[in-house]
């Protein structure tokens, strides 16, 4: 009889990759997947601390899965596991705590240690795939915990990722998400290769449909990726680009390497070159020293931005950053008014964006049934649509008239074509 495993994920997209490298990992070793908070011989919980919430959250994962599986083998990593691992370690029913090359190295008897070795063949659970090409960061930002955990950057070789896009687009996979700890960083610690050079040849790949790049520094979008997202049907119209905070005086203080005035030049830029390009960020409210001038002028940027979707982070003071030392903390009462009032601008954008599509066709890739008789997935702009049609189209790319807009998701028709 094999032994059972199950999974379970916080934090980033960088993260689920992850977790499906170990997944493959344990089916290579006889080991077969249970769903998360079943029954299971092995448990691996694949942890978050970027903020506390994320800590809080892995905790409660693990107290969870150590009560639904008395006597069964609970295994701890990811950055919380390699941020703190005293105060996992003493969480009675973990058996083990290990940094995830600790990990790779005990399941593949010493033979690799780092995930930049590992590859994968599928991504469970997902219509799209996310394809990491990249670890690690050099950037510093002063609130931030990961660069300390996760190291230098790191890039995969092109061979690699080409052999793994193709390897995921055979299992049917026709939307390829690039993602990495600093996407944008990828082959400054090799020679003569960059992210441009990754996407223009992912592009050669038959059968992939789409190409969506996770996230990227405003300061690394370049005239030559502007170009090629302009002519390439293949690459999505769609750009997540950090903000942080609107205010010059605050971005310094996070060790941010843009003014407000690069920043809206790089959206500028854009839009002078691709139509209706959609634009995601982060913002962070309650930074240290940030007065309430300096949130206006972040409601103000984000205003001229027009993003069509917004992100938004309560600082958390992370131990060993430069800003857990810095003076000024927000008192609970404004943080919690400053990101009401900024969910509400967030609304307001949204819905402002997805009303350009209205009595307009759009392509989406089906990823769920939500109800039944009810579809949902998300176009290369990153709206997501919710219509009527069979099951069987889940996985494939269908083109739907948009008929309704509310600020999280567009109601449609489809025309029952393909």
């Amino acid at each position: 009889m094999s032994k059972t495993c199950a999974f379970i994920t916080l934090g980033c997209k960088v993260n689920q990759y992850e977790t499906q490298a170990f997944r493959e990992l344990l089916k290579g070793r006889g080991y077969q997947e249970v769903p998360a908070h079943g029954r299971a011989d092995l448990y691996v919980i694949n942890t978050c601390a970027v903020t506390s919430a994320g800590e809080a959250k892995s905790r409660q994962e693990i107290r969870k899965a150590v009560r639904l599986n008395p006597g069964s083998e609970v295994v701890v990593t990811g950055c919380y596991a390699k941020a703190d691992p005293q105060a996992l370690d003493s969480l009675p029913g973990v058996g083990l705590v290990a940094d995830k090359s600790q990990l790779i190295g005990l399941l593949t008897q010493g033979e690799k240690d780092s995930l930049l070795d590992l590859g994968i063949s599928d991504f469970e659970g997902h219509s799209r795939a996310f394809l990491k090409i990249q670890d690690g960061c050099d950037a510093f930002c002063s609130y931030c915990i990961i660069p300390y955990l996760r190291g230098s950057v790191k890039s995969r070789g092109l061979g690699d990722i080409l052999a793994e896009a193709r390897r995921l687009v055979e299992r049917g996979y026709r939307e390829i998400v690039l993602t990495g700890v600093h996407l944008g960083a990828y082959g400054r610690n090799l020679s003569g290769v960059s992210l441009l050079d990754v996407l223009i040849r992912l592009m050669e790949v038959p059968d992939i449909h789409r190409i969506r790049l996770s996230s990227l520094e405003a300061t690394e979008v370049t005239d030559e990726l502007i170009e090629l997202m302009a002519s390439s049907p293949k690459l999505c119209p769609h750009l997540h680009l950090p903000l942080q905070s609107g205010d010059d005086y605050i971005l310094k203080k996070m060790n941010r390497r843009y003014t407000v005035k690069d920043y809206l030049y790089t959206l500028e830029r854009v839009r002078s070159k691709v139509p209706m390009p959609s634009f995601s960020t982060d913002v962070m409210v309650g930074f240290p020293g940030e007065e309430p001038g300096h949130f206006e002028n972040t409601l103000e940027v984000c205003q001229a931005a027009d993003f069509s979707r917004i992100h938004i982070f309560p600082y958390s003071s992370r131990k060993g950053t430069p800003a857990a030392a810095m003076s000024g903390r927000c008192k609970t009462a404004q943080l919690k008014e400053r990101k009401r009032v900024l969910e509400n601008l967030a609304q307001e954008l949204a819905l402002r964006y997805k009303s350009l599509f209205l009595g307009k066709e759009i392509e989406v890739l089906v990823e769920e049934e939500p109800y039944e008789g009810v579809l949902s997935g998300y176009s290369e702009r990153y709206i997501k649509a919710l219509f009527s049609g069979p099951k069987e189209l889940l996985g494939r790319m269908v083109t739907v008239k948009v008929t309704e807009v509310f600020p999280g998701y567009v109601k449609a028709t489809w025309k029952g074509e393909l």
